[in-house]
Order: structure tokens, then sequence, then C-alpha cells
């Protein structure tokens, strides 16, 4: 069975993590259940949008990976990246990466999963996408050309897709 703490501690420790993250990113945010208030919580997400490192030699190294040594990767790519953390949860890192837009990859990873799959759903088939887009990559595309449409923030997104922004609390 999964493990669940309430929301007081589960922030704490995504903040420690967050903070931990902090020097290494252009941008930092907790999403998932903690963003939405839930009492409890199952796990821990995080976006990121990373710095760019480069090596002594001038070379791009690409993201650096600093949690701290010892946490077990479960899962490990270039967008996505699950730890098991000593504290019982699972860290869920989720990593802005080009053509991936931060607007669109912040609020599909707030969640709940219901509204975020209503999010990358035709209107055609009951979700809010209108039927000219979609989405690849973490990024809003045209169908027609492939094109990505700018979505820096999530209030881009939602206004994108013909809604107002909806609080956290409230994506059921």
């Amino acid at each position: 069975m999964k493990v669940r703490i309430p929301l007081d501690e589960a922030e704490r420790i995504a903040r420690r993590y967050a903070d931990i993250l902090t020097p290494y990113c252009e941008r930092i945010e907790i999403a998932g259940s903690i963003r939405r208030r839930k009492a409890e919580v199952g796990d821990i997400e995080i976006v990121v949008k990373p710095r760019p490192f480069v090596d002594l030699f001038g070379h791009p190294n690409g993201y650096h990976d600093p949690i701290l040594a010892g946490v077990l990767v479960n899962k490990s790519g270039q967008r996505y990246k699950q730890y098991a953390l000593p504290e019982g949860l699972n860290l869920d890192l989720f990593i802005v990466l080009p053509p991936a837009q931060w607007g669109v990859i912040f609020a599909l990873r707030t969640g709940g999963a219901e509204f975020s799959r209503k999010l990358v759903t035709s209107k055609k088939y009951g979700g809010y996408l209108p039927s000219l887009y979609i989405i690849r990559d973490g990024a809003v595309r045209r169908q027609d050309t492939g094109e990505v449409v700018p979505t820096p923030e999530e209030s881009d997104f939602f206004a994108l897709l013909g809604l107002d922004f909806i609080s956290p609390q409230e994506r059921l």
C-alpha cells in the first residue's frame, strides 16, 4: 500500500528537496497534490527548468543531477526522474527542456489526473484542447504545421484552451 502523509509534513520534505535543487534551476515549483493542498499526500512532484551547465572545457553537460547520493533512482530519463526518498515517499522530478513549455508541464503536473487528461484531450472528445492543437513533447503544437505555440505560464496555457485560470485547489 502506498504511504500517505499529512500535507504539512509532505510540504516540509518537498521544500527541503526543492532547496537542494534550486541552485541548479532557472525555475522550480512544487506541483501535484501539495500544490492542490490535499490533506494527505502520496508523493512529491517538483517541476524544474534547469540552468545550462558547462564543463571545464566549455562543453555543455546537460542537466546536472544534484539529488543526494544514496537515493535510489527508480526511473531516469532526460525529462523525468523518480527517486525513492528515505522519508518513504517518491519524488517525481519533471524537467522542462525545449521544446517543452513551462505552462503546459506545470499545469499537467499539478493535476489532478482527470483534470490533466481533460487539458490534453480534444474538445471533440470531451476535453478542453481546441482541435487545431495537439500536445507533444510537453508543448502545445499546431496540428497542421507542428509549430510550437508558446505557453510560458499556466495562464497562457489556460487562455489558449479558452479557460479562465483555475486555482489548483479547484482542479479535480
